[in-house]
Parts: structure tokens; C-alpha cells; sequence
């Protein structure tokens, strides 16, 4: 989630310009944090990541104009993320499901030249998908603050807010949830025995 200060100094022109209804500069805005709600999306949900993702930027798009552009956007679209999510397994009761690798991961085992030995693979396929199905065993509530603070690197006070929640839940909320992913590895470990 972090931006260059060349980026972070034309967002606000980009909001407005979006706002007035130039479709580029929305294109860009989406172009900057795709991944990052995409990969939210996919750990919140598990399936159709890419869909949830544009709905998202479609809700963000109709909101825009309630977006006071002094702000940080990436708290404001992350609420609107985290309330999609929200909202889509309440809806349809979406059991969530482990995912393999998330796009970044994916398009950094393409590029890469260089490659682990097999043994070295299994493992980390082995962790992945302990980890992605442990992520997904624990209680939403705890999952959501989980996923932005590890894997997007959003702050404390940001996922407050985007959250609407205070200070001190969201800090109680990843600690459990930091307990409870520690539980169901430990589970996976005394199951398939030791990975490492």
C-alpha cells in the first residue's frame, strides 16, 4: 500500500478529476490499488476475487463525490471493501475457501528466474496452503483487521477508521485473531507433522 510521493501528490488532482467524470483518471486511481483489493477481496472471500474487486471500484466510483479529496483515499475504499466483503457472505452464506497464491504471487513465480529446489516448493505450497486455510477458519471479525494489518501493511489507526471501530478493539481484534491463526497452524503442524 505504499505510494510514491509523486503518486501520492496527484491522487487528490485524480479524485477530482474523477469526480468530474474523467473516465482516465478513475482508470489510474483503480490501477493503483487494483491489487491491493484484489488480494483483500481474495483472502476475505476466497473465490471470485476479481468480480468483488469490481464491484467495489464500481461502489467507489458512485461514492466518489462524498470523498473529501484532502484525505487519504486508500482508508475510504478499504471501507467500502471491507463493507462489500461484509455484506457478501452475509448474503450468500459464501463458505470461504483457501486460495493457492494471490496475484502478486502468482505473477512473481512467472517472473522469476530462478527456482527452489522441489523440496523447498512442496513445503512452501504445504505453508501456503495451511495458511490460507487457517486464515480462513477464523471468524471474520478477526480476519478482516487480520488481513489488513499483515498482508496490506495498513496501520492501526487507518483500519480504525476504516473498520468504524476504536483504537483499542481493532488492536484486541488482530492480537485474537494472531492467536487463533496460531492455533489452527499449530493444529496443521500436529496433523501433517513438522514442515520445516
Amino acid at each position: 500500500m505504499i505510494q510514491s510521493s509523486e503518486l501520492q501528490t496527484d491522487l487528490p488532482k485524480l479524485i477530482k478529476r474523477a469526480c468530474a467524470g474523467d473516465e482516465d483518471a478513475f482508470g489510474r486511481i483503480v490501477n493503483l490499488y487494483r491489487h491491493s483489493v484484489i488480494r483483500y477481496c481474495a483472502r476475505m472471500i476466497g473465490s471470485s476475487a476479481e468480480d468483488i474487486a469490481q464491484e467495489v471500484f464500481i461502489k467507489l466510483y458512485l461514492a466518489l463525490d462524498r470523498f473529501d479529496a484532502a484525505k487519504p483515499l486508500a482508508p475510504f475504499l478499504f471501507r467500502i471493501a471491507h463493507n462489500h466483503c461484509i455484506d457478501m457472505l452475509k448474503k450468500k452464506d459464501i463458505k470461504t475457501t483457501p486460495i493457492d497464491a494471490g496475484p502478486a504471487e502468482k505473477q512473481e513465480l512467472q517472473i522469476r528466474d530462478e527456482r527452489p529446489n522441489p523440496e523447498e516448493m512442496m513445503e512452501k505450497a504445504e505453508l501456503r496452503y495451511a495458511l490460507n486455510r487457517a486464515m480462513a477458519a477464523i471468524p471474520v471479525l478477526y480476519r478482516s483487521p487480520l488481513i489488513m494489518w499483515h498482508v496490506e501493511g495498513i496501520c492501526y489507526e487507518e483500519i480504525a477508521e476504516i473498520m468504524e471501530l476504536p483504537l483499542g478493539t481493532i488492536k484486541a481484534q488482530i492480537h485474537r485473531g494472531r492467536k487463533m491463526l496460531q492455533q489452527k497452524l499449530m493444529e496443521f503442524v500436529v496433523l501433517n507433522g513438522d514442515l520445516m
